[in-house]
């Protein structure tokens, strides 16, 4: 081969090989134009402040209340040897039942009668008092005395609940039962009984009466 024929090929290979090379480096820079515009911009994360919270505003405690006590009854419920009733000087509903008697329901009412400490229907004790030879309660339906039960029990004997009526004209409380009638004196506690015409008296060593309260002093 000729030296001018060499040196065109010479030529030539170079530039094959700048075209090689501009041809890699012109391919290089189109990826890395592409691969630019291809990432994405990444908006910019808005962070959000969260918001603290405001001191809660301290809720006052409210004050402790002393419990109101519940109401207790006052004075005495049952008549015993030193009992004073009504000392308080306040309208009372009812005279207190003797100690270690108890009133009765309205069924022990129909089935028995009246104790002494009334009740059932007649659950109002209007008058009461202890004579030498027995024990008598009035019981009304209520403190006006205008409906009562005549109750009595003499000494050792059984009770009798009777009906009763009042006698303005002696101030008296009467019941009958046969032929006995039982009349206590309103104003001294005083129990006569009378049957077949004769009379019994029997003078009182204590007595109350709801409108009046006064006993035997």
């Amino acid at each position: 081969m000729s030296q001018s024929a060499s040196t065109r090929s010479k030529y030539v290979f170079i530039g094959i090989v700048g075209l090689i090379v501009v041809a890699v480096v012109a391919a290089v820079m189109w990826r890395m134009g592409d691969s630019d515009e291809a990432e994405p911009l990444v908006a910019p994360t808005r962070q959000t402040a969260t918001p603290t919270p405001e001191a809660t505003a301290a809720t006052p405690t409210p004050e402790a209340t002393t419990p109101t006590p519940s109401p207790t009854a006052s004075g005495p419920t049952c008549e015993g040897p030193d009992t004073i009733f009504n000392e308080e000087g306040v309208e009372k509903d009812t005279l207190l039942p003797d100690c270690g008697v108890a009133p009765v329901s309205e069924p022990e009412r129909e089935k028995s009668g009246l104790s002494l400490a009334c009740g059932g229907l007649y659950p109002v004790i209007l008058y009461k008092t202890t004579t030498t030879d027995a024990k008598t309660s009035i019981c009304g339906t209520d403190s006006s005395g205008a409906d009562f039960r005549f109750v009595t029990q003499p000494s050792g004997g059984a009770i009798m609940d009777l009906k009763g009526r009042y006698e303005p004209d002696l101030d008296a409380f009467v019941a009958t039962q046969g032929d006995s009638t039982f009349t206590v004196q309103a104003y001294d506690g005083t129990l006569v009984v009378t049957k077949d015409g004769k009379k019994a008296t029997q003078k009182s060593s204590d007595w109350i009466s709801l409108d009046n309260e006064p006993d035997s002093e």
